[in-house]
């Protein structure tokens, strides 16, 4: 039988979604309602205005109420770029040196490239299908844009990247809101930024540090935004420039933790530590010998639950090879690797073959237990090119 679990103040909030479905007392409707798949939710907007209310509380109150009853489904958010790509307004033109076998010297010819364009695609787990969000008419996805989720108010943010014209970085914040399915623009960051670190931290706080800036120069800079506030400040910055660093969120303490990235002067040489910021201190605080690959970057292929363990897990394609011996355990954070499976790194997979589709992986991971489970993934061609950051959440 359906759980009658609506609570009297969750039922009050809804008070002004009177005669859900007529005939049933207002939590019998909630709890039916709440059952219907994601995909479906759009259409249930459209068909009368108690539901469209119900449906885009700005609280998210209807997908929390979707985690309550364990009807909600994991989205896989990517921000990635469009296949094939669609031509830029204003194309890069390269001059090219052509030996012509008459002449000394060589013959310039112009050659063309097209900016690609970027997109967010969404995977539904639970129903194995592929959509991609429509983003407002007459703007563009930043290139190389974050992507962060904040679960509990139910919003996405795409922050900072390359502006799409200019090629240069941008201090540009988009927000989608999952309930109403609607973009807005938030408030920029103070500073422009691309390739940094970034981090949902408690329910209404998302940290950004490092990155580079317009000159390519590594930066130490960092800020918080409040989504609640739609507010930027800055924070004090970190040791160390680091650039195509990666963030994670640290405890239960809302702590903010940036892992290696590389100096102005030592681009491509990935370092060996991090730098974890407390918010009860506002200081920084380093973590040696964590990050052991100097050739890799941990961008996308790291992941970890830090809300209620220390381990780290580096997914790799190859055997990498560990720098030093040092004992891993000295700190704050544990690294295991874990190796993928072949099929995932092919020069096909990689190219996106001119086929129906491509078959990807994907792994659940439970805690407690050591590993999980790889499943086979079938990846349409339109979304088979890599994605450059990504995120998920329940709805």
């Amino acid at each position: 039988m359906m759980s009658m679990q609506v609570s009297k103040k969750k039922a009050g909030d809804f008070q002004t979604c009177h005669d859900l479905i007529p005939g049933l007392p207002s939590e019998l409707a909630i709890e039916c309602l709440i059952r219907v798949p994601y995909q479906f939710q759009p259409a249930m907007k459209s068909v009368c205005r108690s539901w469209r209310t119900f449906i885009s509380c700005s609280d998210s109150s209807f997908i929390q109420e979707r985690r309550r009853c364990g009807k909600a489904e994991l989205l896989l958010c990517l921000v990635q770029p469009l296949s094939p790509p669609i031509p830029a307004s204003k194309p890069v033109v390269e001059t090219l040196m052509v030996a012509d076998e008459n002449k000394s010297d060589g013959v310039s010819q112009p050659r063309v490239f097209c900016t690609p364009r970027f997109g967010l695609s969404v995977y539904n787990v639970a129903m194995s299908t592929w959509h991609r969000v429509a983003f407002p008419e007459g703007e563009q996805i930043p290139l190389f844009c974050e992507c962060v989720v904040l679960k509990d108010a139910g919003k996405i943010l795409l922050i900072g990247g390359w502006d799409p014209e200019t090629l240069q970085p941008t201090r540009d914040v988009y927000v989608l809101e999952f309930s109403g399915r609607k973009w807005r623009r938030g408030a920029p960051m103070k500073e422009s930024r691309s390739f940094f670190a970034c981090a949902s931290v408690g329910s209404m706080k998302v940290f950004v540090a490092g990155g580079h800036d317009d000159q390519k120069n590594a930066l130490r800079s960092a800020e918080v935004y409040d989504v609640e506030k739609d507010e930027w400040s800055t924070i004090p910055p970190m040791t160390e420039g680091r650039d195509e660093c990666q963030g994670f969120a640290i405890g239960t303490d809302q702590r903010f933790c940036v892992l290696s990235g590389y100096g102005t002067e030592s681009q491509g040489r990935f370092r060996s530590d991090g730098e974890i910021y407390d918010p009860a201190t506002t200081s920084w605080s380093k973590i040696e010998n964590i990050w052991r690959f100097p050739d890799t970057s941990p961008r996308g292929r790291t992941a970890g639950d830090f809300r209620s363990s220390s381990r780290l897990w580096c997914f790799t394609d190859t055997e990498l090879q560990m720098e030093t011996e040092d004992d891993l355990r000295n700190w704050t954070l544990d690294l295991e690797t874990i190796q993928l499976p072949m099929k995932t790194v092919s020069s096909d997979f990689a190219r996106g073959r001119e086929s129906e589709g491509e078959e990807g992986v994907m792994m659940k991971m439970t805690m407690g237990k050591k590993i999980g489970k790889w499943n086979d993934v079938h990846i349409p061609l339109d979304f088979s090119t890599l994605p450059f950051s990504h995120a998920s959440i329940y709805v």
